[in-house]
């Protein structure tokens, strides 16, 4: 069901939709930049990360301090650590004694591992790329200081908040009744445009280009997939842009390297990569010297070795209200041995292979992206315990989904369907499938998308 806001958004011309955008961004503004974090943004921004053996003691008394809260606070972690002595938790070697939190455990008890109520804290919901989603809590610190520490790298990078900003993410914010072909919203707040990825059809891209040689930002961020679009078509046309960036920071997609050149020729600045997750994992971000480093002071990232590559257990010092100890996240990742010149001590890490970027196809909106169908099941959290995508013609497409049947009900059926519909148009066939078990890939993983539709049947 959708909300009064929504609603009324949904009924209001373009320039109020605007101002309500606005003052949405408004009240993110005061949850984002309190007292936390203007602190820890100038401690983040002017501290020294030369000094290996400073940043290890520094991670053992954050691992510390999040095992006792955890321990203390949250109903879920005083049993699942019963019979563990965990003030032997000491460093990094010492996590070894705790047991891993797996993602469907992490689900069937979200609610439990809570430290603190939902009307007191931020939620979160997971995009669930894996075709999972869930509810998670911050408190006002974590979410105050994870800011502050994208914000920190970013400013390390010559930008700063209050500069213009255009955004390509997920967010919906176009209706399907507006009559002007206006796919972008602004936040006066930030001074930052919203440009609609659902939308990015190849007879809309001359008007998103348009828009940004009008609106002339100074730093660009969003999905890979459509800030690429966007250069392939101002390059294949050759257009010139009025503008030149700072900076481009790409999210939510693997960054392949032929996509980061073509955006930096096309826009004529660094594209810097960054790694997060909704749930609260450590930042892996790039520095200056076009690195990525894994940010020690954001939390614990240990390597598990599998049939399959390494994957990454994950420890957040910014989860407390939902806290994540050796939480398995599911994403694949390659450290390296190098050194940085960049002066900053934090691990290399050569990629990040988790984040598995793939597309279903229409005939009436073109290709779309992993990111916009994860988001799919954002509103029913919990409900939803894997979902599959599969594409074998170019007008259907079959959903498999593993339910909850206690919570899942028959309206959650529809809301799969207007969402799908948003996405790929109202001439796509879609079948829905119940299934006990969505089996996994030879990976280790499940695969969200399956597209066997061949290049010729394609947009």
């Amino acid at each position: 069901m959708k909300s009064s806001y929504n609603k009324i958004y949904d009924k209001s011309p373009i320039w109020l939709q605007n101002i309500l955008i606005s003052m949405f961004g408004y009240k993110l503004y005061r949850q984002r930049y309190g007292k936390t974090y203007k602190k820890y943004f100038n401690e983040y921004l002017n501290k020294d990360y030369s000094d290996i053996n400073s940043e290890l003691e520094y991670q053992s008394r954050e691992l510390q301090r999040l095992v006792t809260h955890a321990v203390n606070n949250s109903p879920f972690y005083r049993e699942f650590y019963k019979g563990i002595d965990t003030t032997s938790i000491k460093t990094v070697d010492d996590l070894k004694k705790l047991p891993i939190l797996e993602k469907e455990i992490l689900r069937e008890n979200v609610e439990k591992v809570y430290t603190l109520k939902k009307e007191e804290g931020i939620t979160g919901i997971t995009g669930g790329t894996t075709g999972k989603s869930l509810v998670v809590v911050f408190t006002k610190d974590d979410f105050q200081k994870r800011m502050a520490y994208l914000d920190a790298f970013k400013a390390r990078l010559g930008v700063r908040n209050g500069m213009r900003r255009a955004t390509f993410s997920g967010r919906q914010f176009t209706t399907h009744n507006q009559k002007k072909r206006v796919f972008w919203r602004y936040n006066f707040v930030l001074k930052q445009k919203f440009y609609s990825t659902f939308d990015m059809v190849s007879e809309n891209l001359p008007l998103y280009i348009r828009d940004l040689n009008k609106f002339k930002p100074e730093t660009i961020n969003g999905f890979v997939s459509a800030i690429h679009d966007i250069a392939k078509f101002v390059e294949d046309n050759n257009i010139a842009l009025d503008f030149k960036p700072i900076g481009i920071f790409t999210t939510s997609e693997t960054l392949l390297p032929f996509q980061k050149e073509l955006i930096e020729r096309v826009f004529s600045c660094p594209v810097y990569d960054q790694y997060a997750s909704a749930e609260g994992a450590p930042f892996i971000t790039e520095c200056k010297k076009r690195n990525l480093h894994y940010n020690l002071d954001t939390g614990i990232i240990e390597p598990l070795e599998t049939d399959h590559g390494t994957e990454m257990l994950v420890t957040s010092f910014t989860s407390y209200g939902t806290p994540l100890i050796r939480y398995r996240i599911e994403d694949m990742v390659e450290f390296s041995n190098r050194k940085c010149s960049c002066g900053n001590c934090h691990p290399l890490v050569e990629r990040i292979e988790g984040r598995q970027v793939d597309y279903l196809y229409s005939k009436e909106r073109g290709k779309v992206s992993l990111s916009h169908l994860a988001d799919v099941i954002k509103g029913m959290p919990n409900c939803i315990i894997a979902m599959q995508f599969i594409q074998d013609k170019i007008d259907e497409i079959e959903i498999k989904l593993v339910v909850d049947e206690k919570q899942y009900k028959e309206q959650h059926e529809h809301m799969i369907l207007e969402e799908m519909k948003y996405r790929f148009g109202e001439s796509m066939r879609f079948i829905f499938v119940k299934v006990n078990e969505i089996p996994k890939e030879s990976s280790g993983k499940y695969r969200l998308i399956k597209n066997s539709v061949g290049i010729g049947e394609r947009i």
